[in-house]
């Protein structure tokens, strides 16, 4: 009886073990993952976020939650995320504005080299010059020349300083001499309303935040940034077309996890990013809001970061900024 009692309870015991080991195997995910958008919901970064956290979701096989954590230019929602846990349950999307709010506030409350875990490139978009539709100008030449005739006198609105939208519009500037306000909003889905009620005039906003509205002539695109045109406005030049050559910017957004993320759980999340890139259904929903899929590999995500702030770090010098 002791025998058969001790077999028992062996069997009982390894049974437990067995079962507590696959679950830590298998432990990851076993509840919903949040992504934190660092801007108000509405904007480019939202849409993008969205549509990737639905395709997410299933390849995760958990509920993916988008959470809008506006302000500072993002620093306040790439804080919480450089903060949070490095449990693979709360990941951020990071774009220009990790790099550069470095330059543009005099304290950054967290140094993305050494808080932040890069975990793969996800969209790389042109920006699109649009301009209320009662500024005369269409095209950037006349842009030009209406800049150059009244310095200051226009203002161009911006998700926040240090994004594209703004990098677009400071590059444009130091590349033809001229000179417009600088609007910053919490988000770009702000700039846009006071672009169509006409309180700011000019935006370079991501195409994908603006196709609706062009396609409606609610206000007029007069180029786009990439180094070639747009496959959703093939009648609309590059700014380099238009006669600046070298002028090429690209809006771009990558997944970030805080430093110190386990092996494992990289591992798994990078699955199922692979797996939100191989589903045509998902490539066509990006298509459909007007982004171009970029994914890369978290290599090569750390090295793009590198390159980009090499690029960048002289135009902001050159543009003489205060830190905020």
């Amino acid at each position: 009886m002791k025998r058969r009692l001790s077999a028992v309870l062996a069997a009982a015991v390894l049974g437990v073990t067995l079962s507590a080991q696959a679950a830590l195997a298998q432990a990851y995910p076993s509840k919903p993952i949040r992504i934190i958008v660092p801007f108000p919901a509405g904007g480019s970064a939202d849409l993008q976020t969205r549509a990737f956290a639905d395709a997410f979701s299933v390849a995760m096989g958990q509920p993916v939650v988008v959470d809008n954590r506006a302000g500072a230019a993002g620093n306040i929602g790439t804080e919480a995320a450089a903060r949070a846990t490095p449990d693979g349950y709360t990941l951020v999307i990071g774009g220009p504005n990790v790099i550069n709010n470095g330059y543009l506030y005099k304290t950054v409350p967290y140094d993305w080299k050494k808080d932040l875990m890069p975990l793969g490139l996800m969209f790389a978009n042109p920006n699109v010059l649009i301009v209320n539709n009662k500024l005369p100008a269409t095209n950037v030449k006349e842009f030009i020349a209406l800049l150059k005739a009244s310095p200051d006198k226009y203002s161009f609105g911006s998700s926040g300083a240090g994004g594209s939208i703004h990098l677009s519009a400071m590059l444009f500037m130091h590349m033809t001499g001229t000179q417009m306000q600088h609007i910053p909003y919490k988000g770009d889905a702000l700039a846009k309303t006071d672009l169509l009620a006409g309180e700011i005039q000019v935006m370079f906003n991501a195409l994908s935040s603006s196709l609706e509205n062009i396609r409606a002539n609610q206000w007029r695109a007069l180029a786009t940034t990439g180094a070639k045109r747009s496959p959703q406005l093939p009648d609309v030049p590059t700014v380099e077309e238009s006669g600046l050559p070298g002028y090429v910017v690209t809006s771009w957004q990558g997944l970030f996890g805080p430093a110190g993320l386990p092996a494992d759980v990289v591992a798994k999340i990078r699955t199922g990013f692979e797996a939100v890139y191989a589903n045509p259904a998902t490539l066509k929903r990006f298509e459909e809001i007007g982004t171009q899929p970029n994914p890369s590999t978290p290599a090569e995500h750390a090295a793009f970061m590198a390159a980009q702030d090499a690029i960048w770090a002289p135009v902001f010098k050159a543009a003489n900024l205060t830190p905020q």
